[in-house]
């Protein structure tokens, strides 16, 4: 990627590409020999990250409470794991605290004059060195080390090391606990008070100021080549965020979101497989900042697979456009994307653009959509009109009609009253049959047709 980025950058004056600027009519070979000096440079660092974050792994994986703080850390998501699919550990994940928690509870249960104990004590060890660590796990197991050696009330001495700057290193890592330590002091306060043997979980005096200084130096050593190989590729963060540049994220948001891709790409980048950093360090940060537009360019938040089916859905339906020259249906898009008729409505459904009803402010003169909604809350005005003049209309036409006629015409249809009656029922009533009372209605209805009928048809 980063020969590509510079092939394309050519063009343009003044551009940067690794730290080297880059005129227009430069040779490509000087390019080739600065993107080779830019990867053999990520190359070393990283390969001197992997060194410092295994010496730290390994000097970790001496302390047994490293397997107790993973097993309480991990253990509940692995129980959720069997009942809720979306929160499943990776398997690799899975196997290895299974044999964390294996050989833990084997050496707990022995004594450490036992025969086989240093076997599975080393099998501990060797379980805690294959454990996938994250970058989070390792700064919250350091601060687990650095919070049991104040614990236990140990000092380091100046004179048993014999380096002055080492000494101010490990003195600032115990200072600097109490600033930003994450973890809960009474709990593991409580937890190496109570329940577990000191001389178990945190090895003897000797051996945790060996180990305690190992677990010191090689964090601050991992952490410097993080930042370094992070600081050595912040322009390749700049190059594909001007990429995206003009949507809903201002250039320093896209920037910060590409950092974080960065940090991720550093933490899982492998020098041993063979891979550019630049190539495999530009998946994560436009993955990065990709699902940062997805969060922030609709109203309500789309789920990142989502978005993706949504993308798969209307690049499909532009094809089709495109060739046919008619809109898919539901079912061609079913056909051509291979999802079901189902998951298609709902895609068209989440993708609708939301705007609010009351308009956007910089457009006073134009009408918002709450213009054109129909008001349920209240009674629209001309209903009230319609209603009073029928109101009036049926009062005229009953007056039009004698007694008898006008006392069945009201009874029968509810006129003035709540009740609306049958024909039997108001022919015993009037002391008539029904027949008659039927005749008479036909009549009073006949009347009212006459006189008021081309009005009344306007109100159907």
């Amino acid at each position: 990627m980063a020969y590509l980025n510079a092939r394309l950058s050519i063009q343009e004056s003044g551009v940067v590409v690794d730290n080297v600027p880059v005129e227009s009519g430069q040779p490509v070979s000087n390019i080739n020999e600065v993107t080779d000096n830019s990867e053999n440079s990520n190359f070393q660092i990283a390969r001197l990250l992997k060194d410092q974050r295994l010496k730290l792994i390994n000097a970790l994986s001496q302390f047994p409470v490293t397997a107790l703080w993973l097993l309480n850390e991990y253990e509940q998501n692995c129980y959720l794991s069997e009942l809720d699919d979306e929160t499943a550990l990776p398997t690799e994940l899975t196997s290895a605290l299974a044999d964390i928690r294996k050989y833990y509870q084997i050496i707990t249960r022995k004594d450490s004059n036992d025969e086989a104990y240093d076997l599975d004590k080393q099998n501990l060890v060797t379980a805690l060195q294959l454990f996938p660590f994250s970058f989070q796990d390792l700064r919250n197991l350091v601060d687990v080390i650095v919070y049991a050696y104040k614990f236990r009330g140990l000092c380091y001495q100046l004179s048993t090391y014999g380096i002055e700057n080492n000494a101010n290193l490990i003195m600032k890592r115990l200072e600097g606990l109490n600033g930003r330590s994450s973890i809960n002091s009474s709990k593991w306060s409580e937890i190496l008070n109570v329940d577990y043997d000191e001389q178990f979980l945190l090895l003897s005096s000797s051996d945790m100021h060996k180990y305690f200084t190992e677990v010191v130096f090689s964090e601050h050593h991992w952490l410097r080549s993080r930042q370094q190989l992070a600081a050595t590729n912040y322009r390749l963060v700049l190059f594909i965020a001007n990429q995206y540049k003009g949507g809903f994220l201002d250039f320093d948001d896209l920037v910060q979101e590409g950092q974080t891709g960065l940090l991720k790409a550093v933490d899982k980048f492998d020098y041993r497989l063979g891979f550019q950093f630049s190539t495999y360090a530009g998946y994560w940060i436009r993955q990065a900042i990709s699902r940062s537009l997805s969060r922030c360019e609709r109203v309500v938040r789309v789920p990142c697979g989502q978005v993706a089916n949504i993308n798969k859905v209307f690049r499909c339906k532009d094809k089709f456009i495109a060739q046919t020259g008619r809109e898919p249906s539901i079912k061609e898009l079913s056909e051509n994307t291979k999802l079901s008729n189902d998951e298609i409505n709902t895609i068209l459904s989440i993708s609708q653009t939301a705007i609010p009803l009351d308009g956007y402010e910089e457009d006073e003169n134009s009408f918002a959509p709450i213009d054109f909604l129909e008001q349920q809350v209240f009674t629209h005005s001309f209903r009230k009109i319609a209603q009073a003049d029928l109101e009036n209309l049926i009062s005229k036409a009953i007056r039009i009609l004698n007694p008898r006629e006008a006392k069945v015409i009201c009874r029968h249809f509810g006129v003035d009253s709540d009740n609306e009656m049958t024909l039997q029922e108001i022919g015993a009533e009037l002391n008539l049959t029904r027949e008659r009372v039927r005749q008479i209605q036909v009549i009073a209805l006949d009347k009212i047709k006459r006189s008021f009928g081309e009005q009344l048809k306007c109100f159907l």
